[in-house]
């Protein structure tokens, strides 16, 4: 439900989600606060995941792309991760958000270093770009599979380096 309906979902909106009663998650969470709090914890550890492999990965170019591409993809799936990243209204997550945050702009410099990310880009260009064009594919409705790899691609494009103009070649006289 958090993931479908981001920080609007509603105690019952889960209870009814799993076929129990509002009691039954409350005997497990006291406070719909404490249920949040651990939905977010687990579903920031996957981002701290992906960005720790990608920062770990032998190639950064394949580290960076592989980063995009799961991040994006899950930033539109999944509506709390993007409520919570984007308002940062969740003290509880701070810390995590934090982390991550320093990681993947480690793995974007780190791209950067290595030639597979354009120099006049910051990370926080990367966060603004996906994080927008996230909401809006949720705004729109468009979280179809082909539209998440559309703009996976367009992002992914816009921070690849400019080529290089190669030099014609002279034709033989």
């Amino acid at each position: 439900m958090f993931s479908e309906l981001g920080l609007s979902a509603t105690v019952p909106d889960v209870a009814a989600r799993a076929g129990v009663g509002k009691a039954t998650v409350y005997r497990n969470f006291p406070s719909r606060d404490e249920l949040l709090t651990a939905v977010v914890e687990r579903q920031l550890q996957w981002f701290d995941t992906i960005a720790t492999t990608a920062l770990h990965d032998p190639d950064p170019a394949t580290g960076f792309e592989m980063l995009i591409t799961s991040w994006f993809d899950r930033l539109v799936a999944n509506r709390l991760v993007q409520d919570v990243m984007r308002l940062r209204t969740l003290a509880s997550a701070e810390i995590q958000i934090d982390r991550i945050t320093t990681l993947v702009d480690r793995v974007v410099v780190r791209a950067q270093r290595a030639g597979a990310v354009r120099l006049d880009v910051t990370p926080a260009d990367l966060r603004t770009m996906m994080s927008g064009c996230a909401q809006r594919l949720v705004e729109t409705g468009q979280q179809d599979i082909d539209s998440r790899l559309r703009f996976t691609r367009l992002i992914l494009d816009a921070f690849r380096p400019p080529a290089t103009a190669a030099t014609p070649a002279v034709p033989a006289a």
